[in-house]
């Protein structure tokens, strides 16, 4: 403020004083108006922008002043805030310039702004105790500044946090949900011009940001299903029908809290928590039981000479496990491995009468014995009995079992203990027999093709590989390219290649009602 204008101010104010004085207070309309008066057109007393004393000035006036006192907002530091926390910015980030004139408009509406009351008020106010303002902004691109914001909203961010569960030996603790907060750049960029504050420290921003709840608030159906789960021990149950294993193992609750913890999913009924195991917990559990496999006696369960006998299968034990917890079940059955055996030749073994002996075609042993010559075998001999697991990838289903006896070339099949079919079958020729021994349904083709003898097939269902490329099976009376169809009338006695034959509607029936993986058990 200049010396004369700071000499005028204070004749005003110890007029104005005076004229009180005498008039009282029934005078202060008349000398309200007469200070309007006094200031038409002018900014009243005690108005300040950024330190720079506006009061006396006309808007034109306060613009030049203004246009010379404030800062390049380019040397300014831009300050963003979001309660304690800050970020500093570049002022071209947002593209932010200040406006003198409007500025300086908005310090020309102080004390002239609402009613009479409100006017007096303000020019008092001002007068008494100054009314700073901080200059107005200017926005002139909102998609720059929308941009600049887009990018600093992940330092923001605080995401939500889930309800969930601490689960321990000791007891399940629920954790509550906590929201959380993400910028609200549309918000943000709508106020900007009136967020921003000037001042000795540069600009200062204030951010808006917005709640975002948490997906999961109440861990309610998880908790209750985790603590019926350890309100008693979980069971593992070994029942092995190739080898006639069964055992039951019981897990502790304290073991199986080990295991559990919780894991937000999200599906079509929206998000919640979902009780499950670790892996890795469960997978070390059943690898510490694992030499603890024992039959009805107690003792280690193995069968046969030479070894062989059942392992835990931890790998496909571990997804059942997890299965059963997920379903809210307190039992899972245990997968076991079929271990090799160890086979000493007789006197009159052939290679071929050793593999029929146990079930297996004659290529899987010489898979599993590499070094052995088929035509020379001598007793005391060891030859490596694969484990029965190569004859059986899938799972193997048990409620429903066909059984096929080439004594009788009767073929029937059977679920549970009642009998669904009784088929007259034909199986292989001396010179390309069927094999005895149990195996399980490994395709299933409508119409499959042999090349080798140049016959279709109907209804095939594969049983085992008789080579490494070669699948025998049961199917229908084949048909040659030329149309013939073969064997027919002729059921009931060897004429297959090793195939099981049976007749065109029994295949179709049998084809209909035999799932992947089902037990075919081979009888002489």
């Amino acid at each position: 403020m200049t010396s004369s204008r700071r000499t005028t101010w204070f004749l005003v104010a110890g007029a104005l004083a005076a004229i009180l004085l005498c008039v009282g207070v029934g005078g202060l309309a008349i000398v309200s108006w007469a200070y309007s008066q006094h200031y038409a057109g002018h900014i009243y007393p005690g108005v300040s922008v950024y330190g720079v004393d506006l009061g006396g000035l006309t808007v034109d006036e306060a613009a030049a002043a203004l246009q010379s006192a404030l800062p390049n907002p380019a040397t300014l530091p831009l300050t963003l805030r979001d309660g304690e926390h800050i970020w500093s910015r570049s002022w071209a980030d947002l593209e932010l310039r200040l406006d003198s004139l409007a500025t300086a408009r908005l310090a020309y509406r102080v004390g002239r702004d609402g009613t009479s009351k409100q006017q007096r008020a303000a020019q008092l106010r001002a007068l008494a105790a100054g009314w700073p303002l901080s200059p107005v902004v200017v926005l002139p691109n909102p998609a720059q500044a929308a941009a600049a914001l887009r990018a600093l909203a992940p330092e923001v961010a605080i995401p939500p946090v889930n309800a969930t569960l601490i689960i321990r030996p000791g007891g399940i603790t629920p954790v509550p949900a906590q929201a959380g907060r993400e910028l609200d750049v549309e918000a943000t960029v709508a106020v900007l011009p009136h967020a921003v504050g000037v001042g000795n420290e540069g600009l200062v921003m204030k951010l808006l940001t917005r709640q975002v709840e948490p997906a999961i608030s109440d861990p309610g159906p998880a908790q209750a299903q985790a603590e019926a789960l350890l309100a008693r021990p979980f069971t593992l149950v070994a029942d092995d029908p190739l080898t006639g294993f069964s055992a039951t193992w019981a897990v502790e609750p304290e073991a199986v809290a080990e295991w559990l913890i919780t894991q937000p999913v999200e599906d079509a009924s929206g998000a919640r928590l979902v009780l499950t195991v670790q892996d890795e917990a469960v997978r070390a559990y059943l690898e510490g039981m694992g030499s603890q496999l024992t039959g009805e006696d107690e003792t280690p369960y193995r069968f046969g000479a030479g070894g062989g006998g059942v392992a835990l299968n931890v790998e496909r034990t571990v997804p059942a496990v997890r299965a059963a917890v997920e379903a809210g079940e307190s039992q899972a059955a245990v997968a076991l491995a079929h271990l090799p055996r160890t086979y000493i030749v007789q006197p009159g073994d052939t290679l071929t009468s050793v593999a029929h002996a146990h079930g297996f075609p004659i290529w899987r042993l010489t898979e599993a014995n590499p070094g052995i010559e088929p035509g020379e075998l001598w007793p005391g001999q060891q030859i490596v009995i694969p484990s029965v697991d190569v004859l059986f990838p899938l799972p193997l289903i048990t409620d429903r079992r066909i059984v096929v006896d080439i004594s009788d070339q009767r073929l029937t099949a059977h679920e549970g203990e009642t009998l669904i079919y009784d088929f007259v079958c034909s199986t292989g020729i001396a010179s390309s027999p069927t094999i005895p021994g149990t195996f399980q349904v490994l395709s299933k083709n409508k119409k499959a093709y042999a090349s080798s003898w140049d016959l279709w097939m109907p209804h095939f269902m594969g049983i085992y590989r008789s080579g490494p490329d070669f699948t025998n099976g049961i199917h229908a009376l084949p048909t040659l390219s030329s149309g013939a169809r073969l064997w027919e009338g002729y059921l009931g006695r060897p004429i297959s290649y090793g195939c099981i034959v049976i007749g065109l509607d029994e295949a179709a029936a049998l084809y209909e009602w035999t799932e992947l993986g089902t037990l075919v058990m081979i009888q002489e």
